[in-house]
């Protein structure tokens, strides 16, 4: 049942992914430098949520919630 765990947290992470994507994009840093301060922002908003412990969470989850928020939410 690991795959539906992960598509679970893929639905509550991406409300997450998404804000921290919106409020990254006002910033002047470069593309990388913005997905890994989204990726640990939104790690610490999970675990502060309660959604799951920090020991739990499986990054490339997190990494495919971060890069469908900025895929759906492009400003340009």
């Amino acid at each position: 049942m690991k795959p539906l765990s992960d598509i679970w947290l893929l639905i509550r992470c991406y409300p997450i992914a998404k804000a921290c994507v919106l409020k990254q994009s006002e910033t002047d840093y470069i593309g990388s430098v913005r997905m890994q301060i989204s990726y640990n922002e939104v790690r610490t908003n999970i675990v502060k949520a309660g959604i799951r412990s920090n020991s739990t969470i499986v990054g490339a989850v997190v990494y495919i919630a971060i890069s469908l928020a900025y895929l759906l939410n492009k400003r340009y």
